[in-house]
């Protein structure tokens, strides 16, 4: 089978489910290859042109003076088959939608417990560093002098730090 030909009838497919001939890709493409096949190494205009023929014909025709709606020539089982196609299709999506969104709550709960546990292991380190630093002080004097250390200065004393010691004053 050569590839123009293939290509052919894949658009003869294509056409013959556009203009609701087929139910679906498959009964297309078998009724374009026995289209293909019945007549033989026709061009696929003639057989484009043909087909448009047969459409126009089977349509009903609508007056100009008629206000009346033309009702599609689909029986009653095709509505049926095609409803409850849709309303499976419907029902798939939901139920893979449904599950998705357990899914992510189940990752949010499982995010969120993660957080609060290392929240709770943030808190004991902490409580765990402070705790140690309040039983070392013994008199009343350290635990003065650790409330006013600040983390920028250190634990320094004024005589430690005295301006002499940076600045030299004397002779060279």
């Amino acid at each position: 089978m050569d590839v123009e030909r293939i290509q052919k009838i894949n658009s003869l497919a294509l056409d013959l489910m556009k203009q609701g001939l087929a139910s679906d890709r498959e009964d297309a493409m078998i009724q374009a290859e026995k289209i293909f096949r019945n007549r033989g190494m026709e061009s696929y205009d003639a057989f484009k042109d043909t087909l448009h023929k047969v459409q126009e014909e089977t349509q009903p025709r609508m007056s100009t003076t008629s206000s009346a709606t033309v009702t599609p020539s689909i029986s009653d089982d095709q509505i049926k088959d095609i409803l409850e196609k849709n309303t499976q299709f419907i029902v798939k999506a939901l139920k893979e939608f449904q599950e998705r969104l357990l899914a992510m709550e189940k990752d949010v709960s499982s995010v969120k417990n993660q957080m609060s546990s290392v929240r709770e292991t943030a808190r004991e380190n902490a409580a765990q560093t402070v705790r140690p630093a309040v039983p070392s002080s013994s008199s009343s004097a350290a635990a003065g002098s650790s409330s006013t250390s600040h983390p920028r200065s250190g634990n320094y004393k004024e005589g430690d730090v005295s301006i002499e010691k940076f600045f030299y004053m004397g002779s060279k």
